[in-house]
């Protein structure tokens, strides 16, 4: 091999990880990192609720060190809007809550240990420089994606998220609390995950397409679950893409990872490892100077991207009479993997095999994706 230079555009889990695996593969190649915010995050402020499954970082092949766990989630409830809510509990952790601030720190530094180079500037600092692949890992309104004319995302394929960090000693730091209803979060959700520090993350998400103000919503979940009565640390909001995966991440010699691919879950939102698992697939292809291979690479990501995708049409067409109906039905259900999403899919089918109604809403659900 010899010494491709590749500049990877956006420094979180998406960048750092195509880095840190092309340098893994290639420790000869030439990798810089360029990021426009100098400071990646606001002191102590979380950037994103920032739960991982177990599961996921077991099939991503990911250790992360204790210092960036923020705590350890044994409980997972989902509620109906009529506040009946099925639990689930495993023989070990469902997942963790990540301190953001040293999850992302910890990445940069392992690719700056391989060799990576940050640059603190501009994305047009790029046009400047000779490259032989340009990664674009810069996030779901991501500036790369437009230079390659990649597909806009539907409005209904992007939530707004918004996210509130409130004091809440005695919130248990084991538990995640999901709530599903169309008058808490349409054809989204809220919910609540622990900080582990005296601290819980409460926030929802809905789709732009329902042109509505998600902290309104949000004031409303959190005086319905009595999160009101806590003193408020921080807000955030964000666009969180919850799209089909693409047919291909691949722009001749330019790829796409993360958000700006997009690799999130489109039932969850979550996207950490998902990136990761999007930037460990890119690395390799480009460090063996394959960049095709990438959509292999990640063929597996998109198969599961899809069946989420189906999911998330299915809750979206749902009342609060079947979110309701679906929480009664898992409530008989006991958990047979360590996936949140794998069960709800079980849950469906259940609900399905009692109530002919619900297959209708199912055989919609995958003609779209047709």
């Amino acid at each position: 091999m010899g010494a491709p230079r590749i500049i990877v555009v956006g420094a979180g889990p998406a960048g750092c990880s195509t880095a840190i695996s092309v340098l893994r593969n290639n420790p000869d190649a030439d990798v810089r990192i360029v990021e426009r915010q100098r400071k990646l995050k606001v002191k102590g402020a979380p950037r994103c609720a920032g739960g991982v499954s177990r599961w996921m970082l077991d099939r991503v092949g990911l250790r992360v060190p204790e210092r960036v766990v923020a705590a350890k989630i044994r409980r997972v409830r989902i509620y109906s809007p009529d506040m009946n809510f099925w639990e689930l509990r495993g023989p070990r952790e469902y997942g963790y809550v990540l301190n953001r601030n040293l999850f992302d720190d910890w990445l940069r530094e392992r690719a700056q240990d391989l060799g990576a180079t940050v640059w603190w500037a501009d994305e047009t600092l790029v046009k400047r420089f000779k490259y032989d692949y340009l990664v674009g890992a810069d996030g779901p309104m991501s500036m790369v994606r437009g230079w390659v004319g990649a597909p806009k995302l539907s409005s209904c394929d992007v939530h707004l998220g918004v996210q509130k960090t409130v004091i809440w000693k005695d919130y248990p730091q084991d538990l995640i609390e999901l709530y599903f209803g169309v008058r808490i979060a349409p054809k989204g959700y809220a919910w609540i995950f622990p900080s582990g520090d005296g601290k819980a993350r409460i926030g929802l998400g809905v789709p732009l397409s329902e042109k509505l103000n998600p902290g309104k919503l949000l004031d409303m979940f959190m005086t319905k679950v009595g999160a009101h009565l806590h003193d408020e640390c921080h807000y955030i909001g964000k666009l969180i893409p919850t799209a089909k995966f693409p047919r291909s991440g691949v722009y001749g010699n330019i790829l796409l990872v993360g958000d700006a691919l997009p690799s999130t879950d489109p039932l969850t939102g979550g996207g950490i490892l998902q990136a990761i698992a999007s930037g460990e697939a890119a690395g390799r292809a480009i460090a063996e100077e394959k960049p095709k291979h990438y959509d292999h690479y990640i063929s597996w990501l998109r198969r599961q991207n899809l069946q989420r995708y189906w999911l998330k049409r299915i809750l979206s067409s749902f009342k609060d009479e079947d979110f309701n109906r679906l929480v009664q039905a898992l409530q008989g259900f006991k958990p047979k993997t360590m996936s949140v999403s794998n069960e709800l899919r079980r849950g469906i089918r259940h609900l399905t095999l009692r109530n002919p109604r619900f297959l209708i809403k199912i055989l919609k659900a995958f003609i779209s994706l047709i």
